[in-house]
């Protein structure tokens, strides 16, 4: 299979790691800049009996051989920003092509 085409990846996104202690605020340190990535989100409304609340979710897609940096671990708990929004990293799906990873789907939540 084919990577996804460069023209299909044109996001820049920094992952952060959080670090800190149930004391103290949470703190973000930086572990690298995501570039040639796809981040689709998606605004939900999910009505309950108090009424309508408001979900911020995106897919993140990186894919193995034309996004940098190479070799990324991506983590649930991790955040990734993109467009003013702090996401979390909810679920990672790697997936693969004949026994070798063709992408990452990275499930993310405001």
């Amino acid at each position: 299979m084919r990577p996804i085409p460069r023209t299909m990846l044109p996001h820049t996104a920094p992952l952060m790691q959080p670090t800190g202690d149930a004391y103290h605020a949470e703190v973000l340190a930086p572990l690298a800049i995501l570039t040639r990535v796809r981040v689709e989100p998606l605004v939900m409304e999910e009505r309950d009996s108090t009424g309508a609340r408001v979900i911020h979710k995106a897919l993140l897609l990186y894919d193995a051989r034309n996004s940098r940096p190479k070799g990324i671990a991506f983590a649930t708990g991790q955040r990734v920003l993109f467009e003013g929004t702090t996401y979390r990293v909810q679920a990672v799906e790697p997936l693969y092509d004949l026994g070798r990873l063709h992408h990452v789907e990275v499930s993310l939540v405001a």
